[in-house]
């Protein structure tokens, strides 16, 4: 059989899985942020097809794939590379699920309480100046014709409240590098000038920054809290039961669970995703039931001593809080 064959099997049965999941957990997720649920696993499966990275993760770790797709809808966003919001990001033969810069703008914007959030970069020669305290100011003239992250000084973010007040937030480059030495595993795109000559990953650190002290809805501090642990190095694996767990050691075996691999851990091709009772457990492939609770989420904790957000990892019936 050739690599052309294979190729096409493989994305039948990723296609097969994913149905299922549209009947049985996705349309619940999405009916939340009113999004089409045809559409979003038509995203997803084109994504899937055209990166064979993903394919090979999905082969070898199905499960970080299809948390990270259950996440991306828990939280309503596109799945769409080209709209910049989620990526899933093929790491080590697994999918590590990163949201975009116009992910957290979007998660923040639908708190009516923020109206606006903008990001620029300050370079070389131009006039910038901010003062803090009582009365905050920010000035910024762009002068330089030259803009890369060569010449890049500071990233800041205005964020425009409901009530008319404005907010902001300046990041030196110097900061932008030391959140960067928490990561155990930096993003590539962070000051490189050919594949992010926008800066998008040094504006989404700012952002970040800044939206950990605007007003914002459940599904916004769940998506910072989750955001750094991810970056950190953790990544998201389903369990037995289907809910989204944290794994924050990479070297860390799949646990198994009766002598058999976690949800996902090995492909049953022999899957109707039109069955009653969608529970298959040939080779350890464990797909949704009917009696599952229909949203595996991430509650956040917030800390009262700092502005940091920690998560658990539950199991919800219905909507988010």
């Amino acid at each position: 059989m050739n690599n052309t064959t294979n190729m096409k099997e493989l994305v039948q049965k990723f296609s097969t899985s994913l149905a299922a999941y549209e009947k049985k957990v996705l349309a619940e997720l999405l009916k939340q942020h009113s999004i089409n649920p045809a559409q979003f696993v038509q995203i997803v499966l084109t994504e899937v097809k055209r990166s064979p990275k993903m394919m090979e993760a999905f082969q070898n770790n199905p499960s970080s794939l299809f948390a990270s797709i259950i996440y991306c809808a828990q939280l309503g966003l596109s799945p769409s590379e080209m709209s910049g919001e989620f990526y899933f990001i093929p790491f080590k033969g697994m999918i590590k699920p990163v949201i975009g810069y116009k992910g957290i703008v979007a998660l923040m914007t639908r708190n009516k309480a923020v109206s606006m959030i903008t990001a620029e970069s300050v370079h070389g020669n131009d006039i910038f100046e901010y003062e803090l305290g009582l009365e905050p100011k920010l000035v910024h003239k762009p002068i330089s014709t030259i803009r890369n992250s060569k010449n890049l000084t500071h990233i800041y973010v205005i964020a425009k409240l409901e009530n008319g007040e404005k907010v902001f937030k300046v990041m030196s480059v110097d900061e932008i590098k030391s959140v960067m030495n928490t990561m155990k595993e930096v993003n590539t795109l962070y000051f490189n000038d050919a594949k992010d000559p926008m800066l998008w990953m040094p504006k989404k650190t700012c952002i970040k920054q800044l939206s950990k002290l605007l007003p914002k809805d459940y599904y916004g501090s769940q998506a910072l809290g989750m955001d750094d642990k991810i970056e950190g190095g953790a990544y998201l694996i389903l369990d037995e039961d289907g809910k989204i767990q944290i794994q924050e050691d990479l070297s860390a075996p799949i646990r198994k669970v009766g002598g058999k691999t976690n949800i996902y851990a090995t492909l049953n091709t022999n899957v109707n995703p039109m069955e009653n009772n969608l529970n298959i457990e040939d080779n350890g492939l464990i797909l949704p039931t009917e009696e599952a609770p229909n949203e595996s989420s991430v509650e956040p904790k917030n800390d009262n001593n700092d502005n940091t957000t920690t998560v658990r990892i539950v199991k919800r019936k219905g909507k988010g809080a």
